[in-house]
């Protein structure tokens, strides 16, 4: 067994992943024809180029809007999202989930198909962190707060903040994360993608997150790097996704590994297993061959993840057990 079968075969976490960027292209294609749409909607909804950048690679997002509609779809896309992660070796998973609506009624009902589709799942075990858009005003991110706070505790643990960095920013979102906060949610945010360092303490000083997404860019700080080992804060890094979205200028570059032997808590993603072209499985392999981690570091990377995750506690010691207990039974020479 080598490549990526290698790390199929032990249990993975994954904290980044995009439901919009993670729909089977056979499922694409046919809700486009379905709508009667243009087929260059479905062709765009495909894995991006090398540096393409990140505006680009957001662009190819277009088709999820347009289709992923009705609670019926969204139920679809999750139970089969939910079979893609289990062929993959993934034990737990939070997707990012944003229903293409402005109708409350709409939303509910999407967000209940899905939490539905994921409690159907045994296995991988799945929560959801719905999502709020950077350049979004105070008022229409706070709504977006106060639905995401409706489900916590019901299939919703998180919530985001994504979108292009060079547009809008933390401060009109101060209040709608603390809403989600109060509620019991947790706190995500994408920072130091493509902002650099400087991106990353503002998501601290504003929001005060629990996880950043991405974080490439707090690599530039050594002072920053400190910060965020000695807090424990978790970076949900993607290699591939980074590579295409030019946080990164190739795999062999990534910050992953400088990080993750300096003391930071870190870990594998997708961040979008269709318009990125990977799997979790191939993105283990991208770091053991362009980065040069032993399995004993990805184990431990894989150890970290799980111990970050927003599941219960009682879910998430169990969840650190099984994986420490499998990447170590599995180790070579084992």
């Amino acid at each position: 067994m080598s490549g990526a079968e290698r790390f199929r075969a032990v249990p993975k976490v994954e904290l980044h992943l995009h439901a919009a960027g993670s729909v089977r292209p056979a499922t694409m294609r046919e809700l486009v024809a379905a709508d009667g749409l243009p087929p260059a909607l479905a062709d765009r909804y495909a894995p991006a180029a090398t540096g393409e950048g990140l505006p680009a690679y957001l662009t190819r997002f277009a088709a999820w809007d347009a289709t992923v509609r009705s609670p019926e779809r969204l139920a679809r896309v999750v139970t089969e999202l939910a079979a893609d992660l289990l062929a993959d070796g993934v034990a737990y998973a939070e997707v990012r989930l944003r229903p293409p609506t402005d109708d409350d009624g709409l939303w509910r009902a999407m967000m209940e198909s899905a939490a539905q589709a994921a409690r159907s799942t045994a296995t991988p075990a799945l929560g959801f962190i719905a999502v709020m858009l950077r350049d979004w005003s105070a008022d229409r991110a706070e709504r977006e707060a106060r639905r995401a706070a409706a489900w916590a505790g019901r299939g919703v643990v998180a919530l985001d903040v994504a979108g292009d960095e060079a547009v809008g920013g933390f401060a009109a979102l101060a209040r709608a994360t603390r809403i989600a906060r109060e509620a019991g949610l947790a706190i995500s945010t994408h920072a130091g993608e493509t902002g650099g360092a400087a991106a990353v303490r503002e998501a601290l000083a504003l929001l005060a997150p629990d996880r950043i997404a991405h974080g490439t860019g707090a690599a530039e700080d050594a002072g920053l790097v400190g910060e965020l080992r000695d807090r424990g804060l978790h970076l949900e890094m993607a290699i591939r996704s980074n590579v295409q979205t030019g946080a990164a200028p190739e795999p062999s570059r990534h910050p992953f590994a400088t990080l993750l032997r300096a003391g930071v808590s870190v870990g594998l993603n997708t961040d979008n297993r269709t318009i990125s072209g990977t799997t979790l499985s191939d993105e283990y392999a991208l770091a053991a061959g362009a980065l040069g981690l032993s399995w004993a570091e990805l184990a431990r990377a894989t150890v970290l993840a799980a111990q970050a995750s927003f599941a219960p506690a009682a879910a998430r010691r169990e969840l650190v057990r099984r994986v420490q207990d499998a990447w170590t039974s599995s180790a070579p020479g084992a």
